[in-house]
């Protein structure tokens, strides 16, 4: 299990590197664009308040742009354009890489149970995403909390940077279900897209209309960034993370154990 993990680890750590750098800049082209606007913060607000509340809705102005978590949560849906589809194209990738680039039949050939190796790759990918969500929450703390004079409620950079890991999981859980149960990795991918652009319009639909129990059909909704903020965790969407991404992992286990090469 060691040695697996640190050749899953050698494996993945371009890819989070360049994830990461994508991330640093968006950060900082945040950071430069509150500076210029800083002084005409009140001017935009008010312009972006005439928009229709749809519109503002699918850019993510969920608060007044003038206070420092209107702009926080702002810029985080933006981050979310990153994080989200990052944790699913690892989750639908981390096994079916194998499968696509040929090197499947000689991995799970080894020595090895196939639940060990599959088990690895999914605790390295944890320990990605974990890696991810902090250094985004660090780039936020820098660019946008500290340049504000820091956020109105606190603890909820931190807070909020712990949503966004959980809701990446599950979208890592819900990947690595999709690939395993699907037999070409290209069927994978489009199902992970179109679930993805399904939760995304379920969450704007949820939001506009005020319909609570849309907001448990999609993972966007269990830990909003502003609701998080503003009212911290809601114990029963940390359940039922917990419970999907369970879920959706042992199912996962299970079809790779089982599943022909």
């Amino acid at each position: 299990m060691k040695t697996l993990i640190k050749n899953e680890f050698r494996q993945t750590r371009r890819l989070l590197l360049i994830w990461l750098g994508i991330m640093l800049l968006l950060c900082g082209f945040c950071y430069f664009e509150l500076l210029s606007l800083q002084d005409s913060l009140d001017e935009m607000a008010a312009m972006v308040s005439q928009f229709p509340r749809l519109i503002m809705i699918m850019f993510g102005v969920k608060g007044d742009l003038t206070t420092s978590t209107g702009w926080y949560v702002c810029i985080y849906f933006w981050e979310g354009l990153l994080a989200f589809p990052y944790a699913m194209s690892l989750g639908l990738s981390c096994v079916a890489k194998e499968k696509k680039f040929g090197t499947s039949e000689y991995l799970f050939t080894k020595p090895v149970k196939r639940k060990t190796i599959v088990l690895a790759k999914v605790i390295v990918s944890a320990v990605n995403l974990l890696a991810f969500a902090l250094f985004s929450g660090v780039c936020n703390y820098f660019t946008i909390v500290l340049p504000l004079g820091g956020l109105d409620q606190p603890g909820a950079a931190l807070s909020t940077t712990m949503g966004m890991f959980f809701t990446q999981t599950l979208f890592f859980a819900l990947g690595l279900l999709f690939a395993s149960v699907l037999r070409s990795y290209k069927a994978a991918v489009r199902t992970g897209t179109i679930f993805m652009l399904a939760a995304y319009v379920l969450a704007f639909t949820a939001e506009y209309t005020g319909n609570r129990f849309l907001d448990y059909l999609t993972p966007l909704r269990y830990f909003d960034v502003y609701e998080v903020a503003l009212y911290g965790f809601r114990l029963p969407y940390i359940f039922l993370t917990i419970v999907v991404a369970g879920i959706c992992v042992a199912a996962a286990l299970d079809q790779w154990e089982r599943r022909e090469l």
